[in-house]
């Protein structure tokens, strides 16, 4: 059977939620969904990369998908809508991440958002500057919402640079950030430019140009992207590309249930209390609980898991092969579920 980078994906996936949760619980963390569980389980699973990089994908073709694995024993049902991988599908899935790695610079969660916007921003810039220094002003801008195109107008004005210098600066940044790219080749992301005299290929016109499968371009590119803003948040070294990036990044915040809950929790409402006021069940205030201590470094769980079983949970989770939240609770009896995700939601992703 030939292989589907998607495939390898699910499988993956798969692997890491090590049958605690659903198949579908894979469609929302590729589709981004922005509820309590998703973002809990792509922190307690460590699949924040992967977090909303196919934000297309439907539940029909991870089905398909799901049947096509199980069908080829790679994987078995271990309750309704739970699946683990077999050995064959351990041996399949790592034949597969060697010959199709999942890209190391890929971070969905810290940049879905940022990524698309600063694509549009750098790549009219390009086709702009390259039309200005070969001057020819008659061509059609690759990108049309307004909003980039007033960017660009208020960034020719402010960035500092003269308009005959920003191209050999973007040149020479782009150069060096790319060089540190160590997985995935430049080209994913420069044959898709446009310039004078230069049309940039579609993301499937340059899948097809690299013989790879669109899906595998496809999280090449956006680990490129990331791979950038990354380079450029770390670095001083990029001052023009950060001029680009500034503003882009939308701050990371909690669902709109869970930023209701913080309020009533910071005005020393238990969660009963809280689950009464807002009509909820205790475990939906739960889940907006473990949500806080995801986002809110300073977030004090001692009110709810005294230090001393912090401290339990904690050594359970290191001593473990796996991060199953049933075999910490073995080691840990006195703990209970929402004392478990609230310690590894705390601490969890330095385990």
């Amino acid at each position: 059977m030939k292989r589907s980078y998607l495939k390898t994906v699910i499988m993956y996936c798969i692997r890491e939620l090590q049958g605690q949760r659903t198949i579908y619980s894979i469609l929302h963390l590729l589709n981004g969904k922005k509820t309590s569980q998703t973002i809990q389980d792509a922190h307690l699973f460590q699949l924040t990369p992967l977090f909303r990089t196919f934000g297309n994908l439907s539940r029909d073709v991870i089905d398909n998908l799901a049947e096509e694995i199980a069908s080829s024993r790679w994987m078995t049902a271990a309750d309704n809508g739970h699946y683990i991988l077999t050995a064959e599908g351990m041996e399949e899935l790592q034949r597969a991440l060697l010959e199709n790695p999942i890209p190391s610079s890929l971070n969905g969660w810290m940049y879905h958002s940022a990524g698309g916007l600063f694509w549009e921003r750098i790549s009219l810039l390009i086709q702009v500057i390259s039309h200005l220094n070969n001057n020819h002003v008659k061509y059609l801008p690759i990108q049309r919402k307004r909003a980039v195109h007033e960017w660009l107008k208020d960034f020719l004005r402010t960035s500092g640079f003269a308009r005959d210098e920003v191209g050999a600066v973007l040149n020479r940044e782009l150069r060096q950030c790319l060089e540190n790219l160590n997985d995935i080749n430049p080209a994913v992301l420069t044959l898709r430019l446009t310039g004078y005299n230069r049309i940039g290929l579609t993301a499937v016109q340059a899948s097809e140009h690299l013989k790879i499968s669109y899906d595998y371009y496809h999280h090449q590119f956006l680990g490129t992207i990331h791979h950038i803003l990354e380079s450029v948040r770390e670095s001083s070294d990029y001052p023009l590309l950060e001029k680009i990036v500034s503003g882009t990044r939308e701050a990371i915040q909690l669902t709109l249930s869970a930023q209701k809950t913080y309020t009533l929790l910071k005005q020393g409402l238990d969660l009963e209390a809280i689950a009464t006021r807002r009509n909820l069940k205790k475990s939906t205030i739960e889940d907006h609980v473990v949500e806080v201590a995801l986002y809110e470094r300073s977030f004090n769980i001692a009110c709810y898991v005294s230090e001393e079983k912090q401290k339990m949970i904690l050594h359970a989770a290191s001593s473990s092969d796996t991060l199953q939240l049933k075999q910490i609770r073995q080691l840990v009896p006195e703990a209970d579920y929402f004392e478990i995700r609230l310690v590894m939601a705390k601490f969890g992703e330095g385990q």
